[in-house]
């Protein structure tokens, strides 16, 4: 399933974030509910995170004016980081991250990080196009 891969993905990010170090160990999470596949993708978007982080940062960090990078919730830093990789490098139709990431955060974070992060994506989507 990409939706729990991506949660996965999440996750790892925000570990991350706290600890700056990954690990490519997937054991605590549900095995049944990721394959092989959803192991690869879970990991190429972690991967992805870490090596454009600096560029990453850097767009979020201008699309969020009215907070700088530092004031931005960890939680909601790492679901926007994940989403601008994964619709920066990745082949997926920029509507599902958006939505998906979304659906994440909204059991991660607070009403108002919802709000901020999908107004975050959106603008980046329109930046895009």
């Amino acid at each position: 399933m990409r939706g729990y891969a991506r949660e996965v993905a999440f996750c790892k990010i925000y570990t991350y974030i706290m600890s700056e170090s990954f690990e490519p160990e997937f054991s605590q999470f549900d095995s049944s509910k990721l394959t092989e596949e959803d192991l690869a993708f879970a990991t190429k978007i972690v991967e992805g995170v870490i090596e454009h982080k600096e560029e990453i940062d850097g767009i979020i960090a201008e699309l969020s004016k009215s907070f700088k990078l530092s004031r931005i919730y960890r939680l909601d830093l790492a679901i926007l980081e994940l989403a601008i990789f994964e619709m920066k490098y990745m082949d997926t139709p920029h509507p599902v991250v958006i939505n998906e990431c979304v659906t994440i955060i909204k059991d991660y974070s607070t009403e108002k990080s919802v709000n901020f992060v999908n107004g975050i994506l959106a603008q980046f989507e329109r930046s895009t196009n």
